[in-house]
This record gives C-alpha cells, structure tokens and sequence, in this order.
C-alpha cells in the first residue's frame, strides 16, 4: 500500500475580489519544476509527500501577476495562503484604485523583497478586551457586519510601531484564533486589516490594486508599519524607504 502525506495544503484567492481560485485555472512550479497539486473544490492545492527542507511554491494563471511562496516542510502539514493579484488582462468592470510602490534602500532599488499590504474590508475588526497579551493564541475580537463573511488568513493588528501580521484561522462568538500565538500585546479597539504579500520586482517596483479608495497600511515583512498611503481612484504613487 502507497501512503500519502499531506505536506502542505493552500488555498489560493482572487487577491481584488476575495474569492477562491480554482486549480484547474493555475499553473504550478515547485522548487522550478512544474507540478500537478491534487486541486480540491474552494481554490485548494494539496502537495502530497514533499522532502523535508525549504520550498518555493510558483503560480500562474492568465490575467494575474505570478506569485509565489517559501515554506519549509518539517514533517507536518503547513496551511498555505496565496492571493493571485490582478495583472494585464484582468477584468476589471469599474475605474480602478491602483498603488504603484517604488521601494529603495540608501537610495537604491530594492528587488524580490518581500511587504504586506493591508486596507479595509466591507467588515470592520476590533480586539474587544481590555488587552490581548504577547503570547496569546485566542482573543475576543468584535465584528462589525456577519462573522460567517471574515476570511481566514493573514491580517495586520495596526497598532503603530507594534503593528504585527497575524493568521486569523477562526472567527465564530466574538473569540479569534490565531494560527500562532502574538508576538506583542495590543489593546481595546485596535483594528485588524486583511493583509497581502506582495514582492517588489528587479526595479524595487510593485503594484496593487483595490476595489474602492481608502487608507493602505505597508509593512515590512515582519510586519512593521512603514508607509501609510490615501488612496483615490486612478493611480497613486509613493517611494517607499526602507
């Protein structure tokens, strides 16, 4: 009998509209060699009896920007998020709301780096206690609109200078819980942003797009608050330093 190991499972999303993305629609590379990952309804990919050590997950898919992740396989079975970005050919119905972000360091070009980008959703969140604590896997956590419509997946506590990134895996009776525990304490109200990967190309730049004009927070990669940018419709500019 052949046995099978769930290595890794990722589910991948339409990073403009929030929905899943069906495999048959993607083409996969792993470590730069193309690969077939067992697709399950709902936008998964399952990647069964990897090598322990690091990988590098590669996906492409017509009128989006290729995406990637880095994961290291240590015998367990990692839980994944991709959001596939829009790029030439995306179909976009409306005047869009684009940021184009040049990223520098002591004046030079910064490429494959990595950042996240967090704005608003149609829901709003909120810690609901009077501290969640460094360490804590579980906090109360207020919804403002219907909790069955909030994602799982990465998000931003914006919080200033203690802003972190954190993966929601569940929401359900006002508690949260995270996927692991928070790395700095935060207080009452601080707000929770869906938050994105993104990866500056060999010219520091990347671009992102949004549904509708608001405030987008950036962060370095371990989550530190770097820029904050209003956004109009049309496309808004900004030189990011890092």
């Amino acid at each position: 009998m052949i046995a099978f190991h769930a290595s890794a499972v990722c589910r991948v999303r339409d990073g403009y509209t929030g929905r899943p993305l069906e495999g048959a629609s993607l083409l996969c590379a792993l470590d730069g060699a193309p690969v077939r990952p067992l697709a399950k309804p709902g936008g998964y990919l399952i990647l069964l009896n990897l090598s322990q050590g690091p990988h590098r997950l590669a996906l492409r898919c017509h009128g989006y920007q290729e995406e990637w992740v880095d994961f290291p396989v240590e015998g367990g079975t990692l839980e994944l998020e991709i959001t596939m970005k829009p790029g030439p050919g995306y179909p976009f119905r409306e005047e869009i709301v684009r940021a184009e972000l040049t990223v520098t360091e002591n004046g030079a070009p910064v490429s494959g780096r990595q950042l996240w980008l967090a704005a608003p959703a149609r829901w709003e969140l909120k810690i609901a206690q009077t501290r969640a604590e460094a360490g804590a896997q579980q906090f109360r956590l207020y919804c403002k609109g219907a909790e069955a419509a909030v994602p799982p997946g990465p998000y931003l506590i914006a919080d200033g200078a203690d802003s972190e990134i954190v993966h929601l895996r569940s929401l359900a009776e006002e508690t949260a819980a995270l996927a692991e525990p928070l790395r700095r304490s935060h207080g009452r109200s601080r707000i929770l942003l869906p938050a994105q990967r993104y990866h500056t190309d060999r010219f520091g730049h990347l671009s992102a797009v949004f549904e509708s004009p608001c405030t987008l927070e950036i962060c370095g990669e371990a989550g530190g608050l770097l820029a904050s940018l209003p956004l109009e419709r049309g496309v808004n500019r900004l030189d990011v330093r890092i």
